[in-house]
């Protein structure tokens, strides 16, 4: 399988890139941005991997992108970009402030800068997939969709906002043997969680629908064996 993961050289991504790549049937292209270094090692280190730099909120190199899309021929889309500033506590993180306390240009700018990109790459990827007629699309939503914690409302609700489009991507494309599937990973610790304030991890790990804490191999290694087994669900979702 040709397979694409955005946002695939840190984090969730970084290991679904890796676990994928292990099946050497398999050859995964990923996108990075600002991770040269982590790109360039996953490459070295598995060569049936293709790094593929793209700042998504540059309009002209995501146009290209775009473009370029076809010249692969993809198999599987999987949706994991998502852009997080440096600063775990700055607007657009996951936890930031109360919604009422929010400036609604937050709203817009993290709209922008984290769905459009998906948007835009998947609608390009289904015009693609339908000439084909096959393809299947993976989305990284989160499991606080289920059990919302203090001061996620910018996060959610793009997270939210991505949940109905897999919904509807299924919906339009099932007679051209197109699959939208979504999975809901709870909290990680990635280089990026990490950073945040141990009050707000133990939060997470504490809420009362959350087992705990979720390791990124967990997750790529059942997307790996959902895609490997090819496993017809009746359910869009992906249950980890």
């Amino acid at each position: 399988m040709k397979i694409l993961i955005t946002g695939g050289s840190s984090g969730l991504g970084k290991s679904l890139v890796e676990e994928l790549s292990k099946d050497k049937k398999n050859h995964v292209f990923f996108t990075y941005n600002l991770s040269e270094k982590s790109a360039l090692t996953i490459c070295k280190e598995h060569k049936n991997t293709s790094k593929i730099r793209c700042d998504f909120n540059d309009e002209t190199q995501l146009n290209i992108f775009i473009k370029n899309l076809k010249k692969i021929n993809l198999d599987v889309l999987i949706n994991n970009y998502y852009s997080w500033p440096e600063n775990p506590l700055l607007p657009g993180t996951f936890l930031n402030q109360h919604f009422h306390k929010i400036d609604e240009k937050i709203f817009i700018e993290e709209f922008q800068k984290n769905i459009i990109p998906t948007v835009k790459i998947t609608q390009e990827v289904i015009k693609l997939f339908r000439i084909k007629k096959s393809g299947k699309i993976l989305t990284t939503l989160t499991s606080f969709l289920e059990s919302p914690t203090i001061g996620s409302s910018v996060y959610l609700s793009n997270k939210n906002y991505l949940k109905s489009l897999c919904d509807i991507w299924a919906i339009e494309n099932k007679k051209y043997n197109i699959t939208s599937h979504y999975f809901s990973p709870s909290f990680m610790i990635t280089e990026y969680t990490s950073k945040m304030d141990d009050r707000l991890i133990n939060q997470m790990i504490n809420s009362k629908n959350e087992g705990g804490i979720m390791t990124v191999n967990h997750v790529s290694k059942k997307i790996s064996n959902f895609l490997s087994e090819d496993t017809l669900i009746e359910s869009n979702e992906i249950r980890l």
